[in-house]
């Protein structure tokens, strides 16, 4: 039921009650006013019946009739009975109609009173007992009033009174659902429309009142507001990460900014300490173990060197400049690169690229880009235990030409059902705060695209698999690039 009805009804049960009232107080009020009547022709009845007595005992019936006729002159005709009801004395112009209905109230032995009504007339009837000296019944004393217009006035007042209040009800039952409709219906109903809007199309309206219905949508609004909160919040956090992680770039690019100025004062003790470790392995005068000791010293100082030089060459800015590249070549040298951290992290690399060229178009410097991304993701996807990495290249065959693929596959946690669909959103991440944007992969799946190729994955609770696929080098760019194979090998 709607909220207006439930108004409109509540307010007619608070107003008829009044109107209710009213009337039974207009109707009361000429009640009252024939009450006093009544009590008037009582004593007149009462005034009257002991000097009747008297004279009928006395038998004046002169005397009776002038006192009849003075109180016919005052509105009251009176009559006399005798025991049996017959008319005993009265004036000439007593209603004789009045008589037999006396009659019947003679059983009583004692003061009635009754309105008859003969035709268009209405009688008020005082019956009142004559006694005699012995006090036994003698007849009766019978006044009578003409009341037509007493009962004429006092049912056009009570229907007066009823058509007021009827009037007032009908009044009250159209002012009520008009102010009601106009001053609540409509504006709730106007604002249960604005609110709605808020609400998806597709949703059924509640059945009930406005102010269900308005229950109803604020509820629906207040979820969307919290969850409006708390997606704002969210991406508010990923923000400030990846604010913080855009100072860590800043000062990673400024380390390597600086690594590239230490290079050389970093290779030059370097170059010194390897030339003296020759020369002293080149001593015949030092002991054999010794000299395989130096060799050790040798051999990490070249180590060092290309890790430093391979740093350097990965930090260094260079536009994207695509070119025929062997994609094992890329993918050793992402492995190379991050050999410290796999032994680390305790992690075997198990790389497996084949022995025939996988000739690629492409920007070697934002492919190994990407296979680093995809290695350092696999080192994090394995716990602090370690694990197992397998990179595997081979080329496959289809109806669009040949491509390329290398295959990244370790032995973590793998990736929850609910996150595939956002694993290549940007600032989608699952690591701990402080240690992802949630960019690399978004980022890696843009370079490989832009080679005309495909990032895919599959998961399961041992492990994940990433495959990057991009198309092989035609061989007439091959060819092109390199000249003919006989010549390379000539």
């Amino acid at each position: 039921m709607k909220i207006g009805t439930r108004l409109t009804l509540v307010l007619m049960l608070c107003v008829m009650p009044v109107i209710a009232a009213y009337t039974y107080w207009s109707i009361a009020q000429s009640n009252i006013y024939i009450n006093e009547l009544k009590q008037s022709a009582r004593a007149v009845s009462s005034g009257t019946a002991p000097s009747v007595d008297e004279d009928v005992i006395a038998n004046q019936f002169d005397k009776i009739g002038d006192a009849f006729r003075k109180m016919d002159a005052q509105g009251t005709r009176s009559a006399i009975l005798r025991k049996d009801g017959t008319l005993w004395y009265s004036l000439p112009d007593f209603p004789n109609e009045l008589v037999d209905a006396a009659r019947v109230q003679l059983a009583h032995y004692q003061p009635v009173e009754f309105g008859p009504t003969s035709g268009p007339m209405n009688w008020f009837c005082e019956l009142v007992p004559l006694k005699g000296n012995g006090g036994d019944v003698i007849g009766y004393l019978l006044e009578v009033q003409d009341w037509t217009k007493v009962a004429r006035d006092s049912r056009t007042q009570s229907i007066a009174s009823i058509v007021v209040a009827l009037c007032l009800l009908a009044i009250v039952a159209a002012v009520i659902p008009a102010m009601v409709y106009r001053y609540v219906s409509r504006p709730l109903a106007d604002l249960s429309a604005k609110v709605t809007k808020f609400s998806s199309s597709d949703s059924d309206r509640p059945a009930g009142s406005e102010v269900e219905l308005l229950g109803e949508e604020f509820g629906k609004l207040d979820q969307q507001l919290n969850k409006a909160r708390i997606d704002l919040e969210d991406r508010h956090r990923r923000e400030l990460e990846l604010e913080r992680e855009l100072q860590r770039a800043d000062r990673l690019a400024t380390i390597g900014a600086l690594a590239a100025g230490l290079a050389h004062e970093i290779g030059t003790p370097m170059g010194v300490i390897r030339v003296r470790a020759e020369s002293l392995q080149q001593d015949e005068t030092i002991a054999p173990d010794s000299r395989v000791k130096l060799g050790i010293i040798v051999r990490q100082i070249d180590r060092i060197t290309r890790i430093v030089r391979m740093l350097l060459d990965y930090a260094r800015k260079s536009e994207s400049h695509k070119a025929i590249c062997d994609l094992r070549t890329i993918a050793e040298r992402a492995l190379t690169l991050l050999e410290p951290e796999a032994a680390h992290r305790d992690v075997r690399t198990i790389a497996r690229l084949g022995d025939n060229p996988l000739m690629v178009n492409c920007d070697a410097d934002q492919l190994e880009q990407v296979f680093v991304n995809m290695i350092m993701n696999a080192f994090d996807a394995m716990n602090r235990n370690g694990g197992t990495l397998r990179v595997t290249a081979n080329s496959e065959k289809g109806n669009g030409g040949s491509r390329v693929t290398i295959a990244f596959e370790d032995t973590g946690v793998g990736v929850a059902p609910e996150h595939e669909k956002s694993l290549f959103a940007p600032f989608f991440t699952t690591k701990e705060p402080g240690k992802g944007t949630g960019m690399g992969l978004a980022v890696s799946q843009s370079i490989v695209r832009e080679h005309d190729g495909e990032i895919t994955f599959s998961s399961g609770p041992t492990g994940s698999r990433f495959v990057v696929a991009i198309p092989m080098a035609s061989a007439e760019i091959v060819e092109h690039e390199h000249g003919p194979r006989e010549q390379r090998h000539a």
